[in-house]
């Protein structure tokens, strides 16, 4: 199983698919500079496969190559960076 991830179109989430079907979504704002997680989404039947965590990943990789700060308000992607501590540094302080 291949996992697509893109931004969108409009620029304001990350989209995943899977042998070219919809799979999940990451939305995501930019607020002073920086990138505010919001909300993870996962198509029921992909569950379980990965595509949160590549969402994650992607999202992750792309605000840091970017060198902003972000603020996971979206419990999934501050339980991803918890379990992948290697990501933490782009953490907003407080």
């Amino acid at each position: 199983m291949h996992i697509d991830v893109k931004l969108s179109p409009t620029g304001d989430f990350y989209e995943a698919e899977v042998d070219g079907k919809h799979a999940g979504k990451l939305e995501f704002a930019r607020r002073d500079g920086v990138i505010v997680y919001i909300h993870t989404e996962v198509d029921p039947e992909f569950e379980g496969k990965g595509v949160g965590g590549a969402l994650a990943r992607t999202a992750l990789d792309a605000a840091r190559a970017e060198g902003v700060r972000i603020v996971p308000r979206c419990p999934f992607v501050g339980g991803w960076i918890r379990r992948h501590p290697e990501y933490a540094d782009l953490i907003k302080d407080s």
